[in-house]
Formats: structure tokens, sequence, C-alpha cells
């Protein structure tokens, strides 16, 4: 764990999925950046539950279409809910298809709606004594974030008291980086790029105390992944948290935006992580990691990001179970 140096791989990132998200589901496979903020705009003219409904509609729609989005659900799904029955494995794809329709509408909502709406929707704050434990220890705090419930929504809690900056990976769709970079910087978070020189302001910043944020989940390259188990299978993972971790000293807290049903609103869960996570042992480490995300998601496993590719790299070097 000697190097934080990491490489900016091959966009694998789901970090900007509520914009693709939009692609799949509707099955387009090309989208000008134009029509995707005149689109975010219009679905934010929308009530917040009328919003949430249109969300549900589209994961209907990509359910009844059987298309790209659904296949990679439940290939996901089956590989890590085995021991479920099929019928529930099969409920659990529709539901999260539904949930991911929701993350799109509402994450376009609260990027143009007044950020007092989205905060006052926030209706509980469960954990808040572990992040402030945290920062009255002087410790820098890396909070982690997996793909699930509106991970979008973590910086607006987040960056109440002082900064909160967040790691992103930019996209690789022409045009669309600088307006993600202006939707996020609504919700009051400020950008380190995954490469050398964020890396270091992000090291720079929990050094001296600060927040910072990171996505657990996606897969790297194999340059800077380690192979652990995830749902029992050895999945490709992240070590640059653990080595952030281990290098700053800072604590490692995982936080969770859950959506409630009907238009309630959202909880946000502050749980603490495995002290292991910041082990110089990579195997330790990231096998903490890869059980923190799995507690994150017992929260709400519909609301997790399914439709993402987690292990599309096998350690053994077999064919993705995506192809």
């Amino acid at each position: 764990m000697d190097s934080l140096v990491e490489p900016d791989s091959n966009d694998k990132s789901p970090s900007f999925a509520p914009a693709k998200l939009l692609l799949r589901l509707t099955q387009v496979s090309q989208m000008s950046v134009l029509l995707i903020r005149t689109l975010s705009r219009a679905l934010s003219w929308l009530p917040f539950h009328a919003n949430q409904s249109l969300g549900a509609t589209l994961g209907r729609l990509a359910w009844r279409l059987n298309g790209k989005l659904r296949r990679i659900t439940e290939i996901n799904i089956d590989l890590c809910y085995s021991q479920l029955p099929e019928h529930e494995r099969r409920e659990l794809v529709r539901n999260s298809l539904i949930e991911t329709g929701r993350q799109l509408t509402e994450s376009a909502w609260i990027w143009h709606r007044p950020i007092e709406q989205s905060d006052e929707k926030i209706v509980e704050i469960r954990g808040q004594n572990w992040l402030d434990e945290a920062q009255q220890s002087g410790k820098g705090c890396l909070m982690v974030s997996p793909h699930l419930g509106n991970w979008e929504l973590c910086s607006l809690p987040l960056s109440r008291q002082e900064p909160f900056t967040y790691f992103y990976r930019k996209p690789r769709q022409a045009g669309m980086d600088k307006v993600l970079l202006r939707w996020r910087a609504h919700l009051r978070g400020q950008p380190a790029t995954l490469d050398v020189s964020g890396i270091k302001q992000g090291l720079k910043i929990l050094k001296a105390g600060g927040l910072v944020g990171i996505l657990p989940d996606q897969e790297p390259d194999r340059n800077n992944g380690h192979f652990a188990p995830f749902f029992n299978k050895r999945t490709l993972t992240m070590t640059l948290l653990s080595r952030l971790a281990n290098r700053s000293g800072a604590v490692v807290l995982f936080c969770v935006v859950e959506r409630l049903p009907r238009g309630k609103g959202w909880i946000f869960h502050i749980i603490p992580a495995d002290k292991a996570v910041a082990s110089r042992d990579i195997d330790e480490a990231t096998i903490a990691l890869n059980r923190g995300v799995e507690r994150c998601i017992e929260l709400c496993p519909a609301q997790y990001l399914w439709s993402y590719k987690r292990f599309n790299t096998p350690e053994d070097g077999a064919r993705s179970p995506y192809r």
C-alpha cells in the first residue's frame, strides 16, 4: 500500500449513472448533452411525488422491455442472492429497476430544485453521533457512499457544517463533465478528480481534518484493484480507499441516503466502518471494505445499483458473466 497513484482507467465508473440510466431505460443509444439537460430540467418541474412515480414507471418499462438493463440486474442478483427462491429473485430484479428509475428522475429533481426543498425531505439522520465524534477528534473523515439509494444527495447533509469534497471520474460523454459538475455544485459538493493531483488534494484535506467522499464499489483496473469477496464472489475491488485511510489516519464512515416510499423523502444513514478497512494488509482491507458495502445494501437491497457490471472481470480470466 505504498503508492496512492491511481491512473485514470477505462471509465468503468457508474458515478454519473443518472445520465446513463436515461439512455438505457429508454433504449436510446445516442443522446445529446442538450437533450439530457432539457429532460433533466423538465423532470425537476414535477412535484416530488409525481417525479418519483414517473421514475417508477420508467423502471417498470425497463422490466417489460427485457433489455440490457434488466439482463445485467438479473445476472447480478442471481450471483449475489442464489440462496433465494427464483420468484423472490425476480421480484427483487423488478423492484430494483423501479428504484433505479426513481433514482434517475429524483436526481434531476435535486439538481435543479432549491436545496432547501431537498434538505427538508431528509426526514431523519441516523448515526450522526459517529460523524460528530470523528470531527471532534480532529481527524479527517473519509465518507464512503455505495451506489445505493440516492447517493447523489450525500453531499448535501455532509456539507452543512464544513466543506465536503468528493472524488469523481470524468464521463466519456463529450460535454457532460461541466454539466454534471454544475449540477453537483448545486448540492454544495466540491470535486477532486481521480488522478494524481486530485488524489493528493484529497489526502491533504483528510490530513487537515476535512471531509472527503468516495464511491467504493466501481470496478478498478487490475493495477489498482485486488480481488476480495463480495457476496461470496471474488470481485476486483478498489484499493485506493484503504490506502487513503491508512496514509491519512482518517476515520472511515459509510453513508447511505435511503429512499422512503410514496414520496416521503429520505433517511440519511451514517455507519462506522470496520477499522480493518485501513489495514496495510490488502487482503484484510478489501475484505473489510466489501463487507461494509454489503452491510449498507442490507438496509435497502432493491435500492442498490444492480444494473452495473460489478463482476465484469473474473479473477481466473474466465469469460465475463455479462457476455
